[in-house]
């Protein structure tokens, strides 16, 4: 075996050993302090039982005999004395027992040669009348040493057996330890040794510690599993490997037959000899026979010369620089004047293939594909383009100049809509205007009415509602309210004001609130229901009455219905002759000013008479 080997080896033998000792330390060195620990802990609450025994034994002595003893002194009862004494050394842990008083020792029972390790002294007296006389001192003296004696043995006997079985579990651990794991290591350590390279189907195998564990897997078994697909893996990789060699080498060929196919000049030239070696397609881009290029003198000097262009000076210089190595690569395009005067347009890439020990190219290899019917294609686009853009340039022109009469057209159109709209707009306020003229018309027809006492009263009657109706209607303060309680309360203040047993009939949502005019929507609603008032004041009943409110997109509406066999013609409120539908029309008026909405009269055959109020109810200003 050679000796780096053996070498090896013995300091893997070593290790195992070490491995060992280390293992079976550090479990000693745990056990001892978990061992050292829970012994103190033992000994020390037997400690603390013990001298809580005593402490009890103290206790139950001045209990029973303080009283007995100081009675059996005060009568002079020696033997009785002596017997209690010796009932008193009867507890555990007293050594003696002794009565002083004034004159001296009186009576003692018990060993006084051993040192005292604790004396305790009772007073004993005797009571008569309510007064105390002291007779003397009992004192009684302990002795701990059986105490610490029984607890130094059984600390001796808890360590040692904690000893003994932790020595023997560490045994057992480590016995385990080698069987689980140490000789499966030893058994990856030599199948290691002997893996090669050229050698991947040797599989990592090691042999299981018992036959009991039922082939269940451990972290070993996974670590050769591990090792085994890593040899799987390798082996795999080896082969791809040389696949990719095989595809390499094929694609060199294929790529040799793309070269000729795609005729692609290829060139090779080595300044040692000063010559060039390349392709027929080189030879014949250049309009040059084969023997021809290897035959040229200075072959460089004379590429040089067939450069042509505007850039045919900075070329010829970036070819110098890589001819002194400060360049590895030139991708440019060439215009060559090839044989016959003939200029031909190439994608060239000049690139260095291989240097000497100085750091200068040696082989410079020339690559030339011939693009000269694609620039020429391209000079004829350019052309085309150009022609292309004049005529566009020349149609921007003219459709600039019809933009221009565009705008100049759309402005007139924008004018006239103005003037529409304000025509419009002109108009609609004379609608709205309508109204109230016809309201002072129908006022100076009932002033004219002279020895009437009715129009006289309904002409004071209208003049009131239009001073109404005016206030109203310029109370266009804005604020928050819910509609829905607005209605409710004109509601409740109409019965009252009629005195109407009967409800009438609403079929509300649950709130509308809005943010607007408050006072002129109340004021509408509230000449809506005098109308219906006005067209049924004879046989006017509440339960025909109802109001509805609903949501139709951006506006509300609210439906005043009453259901009656009596008919409304359609002139009373085309034509209205009741101070009441006139003050209507003039509502009417309002609401299409302030809230983009109307009131209509609505009364069809069999059909309830219905009068709508429609208003925005985003209207604000």
């Amino acid at each position: 075996m050679p000796e780096a080997v053996q070498q090896a080896i013995t300091k893997e033998s070593d290790n195992k050993t070490k491995l060992a000792v280390t293992l079976l330390t550090y479990v000693l060195m745990f056990s001892f302090f978990v061992t050292l620990a829970t012994s103190a802990y033992i000994i020390y609450s037997d400690y603390l039982q013990g001298a809580n025994k005593l402490n009890q034994s103290i206790t139950q002595i001045k209990a029973g005999y303080q009283e007995s003893i100081s009675y059996s002194l005060w009568n002079f009862d020696s033997q009785q004395i002596k017997t209690q004494l010796a009932g008193i050394l009867n507890f555990p842990g007293v050594l003696n027992v002794y009565i002083e008083t004034k004159e001296g020792l009186l009576h003692s029972a018990g060993d006084f040669d051993q040192g005292a390790t604790q004396k305790h002294a009772f007073d004993l007296f005797f009571t008569s009348a309510e007064r105390q006389y002291p007779l003397g001192v009992l004192n009684i003296t302990l002795d701990y040493k059986g105490l610490y004696e029984t607890l130094f043995y059984k600390a001796l006997n808890i360590l040692a057996t904690q000893f003994i079985k932790t020595f023997s579990v560490s045994l057992f651990i480590l016995f385990i330890f080698q069987r689980l794991v140490t000789h499966r290591l030893l058994s990856m350590s030599n199948w290691a040794k002997k893996f090669t390279i050229n050698d991947l189907d040797y599989e990592l195998s090691i042999e299981a510690p018992s036959k009991s564990r039922n082939n269940k897997p451990d972290e070993i078994d996974a670590v050769v599993s591990a090792i085994n697909s890593m040899r799987n893996s390798l082996k795999e990789d080896i082969k791809k490997r040389e696949l990719t060699e095989q595809t390499l080498n094929k694609t060199q060929y294929k790529l040799s037959i793309a070269i000729n196919n795609a005729e692609l000049g290829f060139c090779e030239y080595s300044q040692k000899t000063d010559r060039f070696s390349g392709n027929d397609h080189f030879a014949n881009h250049l309009e040059l026979e084969p023997t021809q290029l290897e035959q040229l003198e200075h072959p460089i000097d004379w590429f040089k010369n067939l450069i042509m262009g505007d850039r045919t000076i900075e070329q010829r210089e970036r070819i110098n620089q890589l001819l002194h190595g400060h360049m590895e690569r030139i991708c440019t395009e060439l215009s060559l004047r090839c044989g016959n005067d003939k200029i031909k347009h190439f994608d060239t890439t000049i690139q260095v293939s291989e240097w000497d020990d100085n750091g200068l190219p040696v082989a410079i290899v020339f690559c030339i594909l011939d693009k000269t019917e694609q620039v020429n294609a391209s000079k004829q686009a350019a052309d085309l383009n150009y022609a292309l853009e004049q005529k566009v340039t020349k149609r921007t022109e003219e459709l600039t100049h019809e933009q221009v009469q565009s705008k100049a057209e759309i402005k007139k159109l924008q004018h006239q809509l103005t003037n529409l709209i304000q025509q419009k707009q002109r108009q609609q306020n004379q609608q709205n205007l309508q109204p109230l003229q016809n309201a002072l018309s129908r006022l100076e027809e009932l002033l004219k009415s002279t020895g009437q006492e009715k129009s006289l009263e309904q002409a004071q009657n209208l003049a009131s509602l239009l001073t109404e109706h005016i206030g109203a209607s310029n109370n266009t303060k804005t604020q928050t309210f819910d509609v829905v309680n607005m209605i409710q309360d004109e509601i409740e203040t109409y019965s009252g004001a009629l005195k109407l047993d009967d409800k009438i009939n609403l079929r509300l949502p649950f709130s509308l609130t809005l943010d607007s005019h408050e006072y002129i929507l109340k004021y509408c609603f509230n000449r809506s229901l005098a109308a219906i008032s006005h067209y049924f004041h004879q046989d006017f009943n509440s339960e025909k009455l109802s109001i509805t409110l609903e949501l139709e997109e951006d506006h509300g509406i609210i439906d005043l219905q009453y259901l009656s066999d009596s008919t409304v013609t359609s002139d009373d409120w085309s034509n209205p002759s009741s101070n009441d539908i006139i003050i209507l029309k003039l509502c009417n008026s309002v609401l299409e000013e302030l809230f983009d909405g109307n009131i209509t009269l609505i009364h069809e055959n069999d059909q309830p008479l219905s009068i709508k109020m429609r208003f925005n109810i985003n209207a604000r200003n």
